[in-house]
């Protein structure tokens, strides 16, 4: 009964959402801005679930219906069907109620916006990254078994020619650049498990090394191996429940602890990755404010996954801690 339960809610959200243009979008760009987009969306944020707060809090993840021209309908942040189920069809009260001039605007105009997109190395490297817990005794029972999360990785052109040998031929060895390995260390073999999550401080990355291995040259392809080790290790005074001990931060430590292992190919007339898989598994241990820690700061297993992103409009959103790249 519960499961079919399960499946009439969703059933139920899917035919609510088609009366709806859904859009997605990363939350940090949108609450931090200034352009048109980002003022739209914090005027909205601020009349949604999160309206009344006296100080602003650092998040405003959620699901939002709105107009065009600025109204709320409704919003909640959740991930139970019959919650959000409900949420819609107070949307959709609210859409029939309104005048068409509060529905619709005539004419939006081309605004002048600055997103991060537009930094998108097209003739580089882009990979696709998936984060998730590993099997661990005692078992998760609850949904914290199955979460997961998932960002994206960019190099420039130059940046990925640099994760391979400058010669091309079987047994040619090179060592990823230090400041390419220490910013996949810091802002990508991070605990985003569950939630949101800040980089590393560059003084928390003990070792991040990887090194590329040339293992078959064929067909104007050359299949390279990667191997590697990252150890980050932060320690200080950070709040780890939400917004319960914001006010009392506590002393922490936070870290992940990792060996690296996979395998690349790279076509040698393009001069580029034509396939890419990396994987990262360890121990990750302590918590930040957002990424869902709270009770769960023990060291247990991690694994990171990469591989080789699509050019799918989808897939050109920029990592969650882009601004932390240097460029």
């Amino acid at each position: 009964m519960i499961a079919r339960r399960s499946v009439w809610a969703d059933e139920q959200v899917a035919a609510l959402a088609a009366k709806f243009v859904a859009a997605a979008d990363e939350v940090h760009h949108l609450q931090h801005g200034d352009d048109a987009e980002c003022k739209l969306f914090q005027q909205l944020a601020e009349q949604g679930h999160y309206a009344g707060r006296t100080e602003p809090s650092d998040t405003r993840q959620g699901i939002y219906a709105c107009t065009t021209t600025g109204v709320l309908l409704a919003s909640i942040n959740t991930n139970e069907p019959r919650r959000m189920r409900r949420m819609l069809e107070r949307a959709l009260e609210r859409w029939n109620e309104l005048p068409r001039e509060q529905r619709v605007v005539a004419d939006l105009g081309e605004p002048d916006l600055n997103r991060l997109e537009a930094r998108y190395p097209k003739d580089g490297l882009v990979l696709h990254q998936y984060s998730r817990d590993l099997e661990r005794e005692p078992a998760l029972r609850d949904w914290r078994a199955n979460a997961w999360n998932q960002d994206f990785v960019w190099f420039t052109r130059a940046e990925a020619r640099a994760l391979a040998p400058v010669t091309l031929e079987v047994g040619a060895t090179t060592p990823w650049p230090s400041d390419l390995a220490r910013r996949l260390a810091r802002c990508h073999l991070v605990d985003n498990v569950r939630g949101q999550v800040s980089a590393f401080r560059r003084g928390s990355v003990e070792k991040a090394e990887l090194q590329s291995c040339v293992t078959a040259v064929a067909d104007g392809r050359a299949t390279l191996e990667f191997r590697g080790v990252s150890r980050t290790t932060e320690n200080g005074a950070w709040p780890v429940a939400g917004f319960k001990d914001r006010a009392v931060p506590g002393e922490q430590s936070r870290g992940f602890h990792a060996e690296l292992a996979g395998r690349a190919v790279f076509e040698l007339a393009s001069q580029r990755f034509v396939e890419f898989e990396l994987a990262a598994v360890g121990l990750r241990f302590g918590g930040s404010q957002f990424n869902g820690r709270d009770g769960d700061l023990e060291p247990a297993p991690m694994g990171v996954w990469f591989e080789l992103a699509s050019d799918a409009p989808a897939e050109h959103v920029a990592p969650a801690l882009v601004w932390e790249y240097g460029w």
